[in-house]
């Protein structure tokens, strides 16, 4: 019998979110995937256009995450993965996301999928719509489920796993320091409406019309 290893947990945790993401980002409509960790030169992860593992009696799509980019903050992990999702979303809905000889070009196609799905989307000089980070709706979403906490690296296990830890425990020995955030959260004064952003904003509250306030 194969040992787990560390790695595999990294890749059972991504399974994870991926089911999670659909849930709340595809309304469930994306088939189960492989999740692998390998490393990919030049990209965060890649999508399998064609199904390419068997799985009992059914094929499934890859989805990759670059296993040489985990340490990033989470906030840009998630991102990766929900754009591959929205791959997944193309192929199976039979959209030409992609153009050019190598299907590297990301078209307008794909930058409505993914705006639509919880990302924002930056143009490439050379692969088009591609370069995608976190929107608001991921980031709140990722505050909720606690994945903030989160710590991932290569070959290196997930110290908060969610739902099985309480957050910063590790195995019963000292807590561990909380990995910092990469957004910023925003309060109104006076009604206490919140919102996130992922760089310093000067933002006003549209029903009080007063000035937000940064907080930790």
């Amino acid at each position: 019998m194969k040992k787990t290893v560390k790695t595999s947990r990294v890749a059972g945790q991504l399974e994870k979110m991926y089911r999670l993401l659909n849930a709340r980002f595809f309304n469930g409509e994306l088939p189960e995937v492989v999740i692998s960790l390998k490393k990919t030169v030049g990209a965060y992860g890649h999508f399998t256009c064609n199904k390419v593992w068997q799985a009992g009696d059914e094929r499934r799509y890859e989805i990759n995450i670059s296993s040489a980019t985990l340490s990033r903050p989470i906030e840009e992990t998630c991102a990766t993965l929900l754009h591959e999702m929205c791959h997944c979303l193309a192929a199976e809905k039979g959209i030409k996301d992609t153009s050019g000889s190598g299907n590297f070009y990301h078209n307008r196609k794909y930058k409505e999928i993914a705006e639509s799905h919880g990302l924002c989307v930056e143009k490439h000089p050379k692969y088009g719509w591609t370069i995608t980070s976190p929107g608001l709706p991921l980031l709140d979403f990722i505050e909720e489920q606690g994945w903030q906490d989160l710590q991932m690296c290569e070959a290196v296990s997930l110290w908060d796993v969610i739902g099985t830890l309480p957050k910063g425990a590790g195995n019963g020995t000292a807590p561990k320091t909380k990995k910092p955030s990469s957004t910023r959260k925003y309060i109104c004064p006076c009604c206490h409406q919140s919102v996130r952003a992922t760089k310093a904003v000067n933002i006003l509250c549209g029903d009080c019309m007063e000035k937000m306030e940064p907080t930790e």
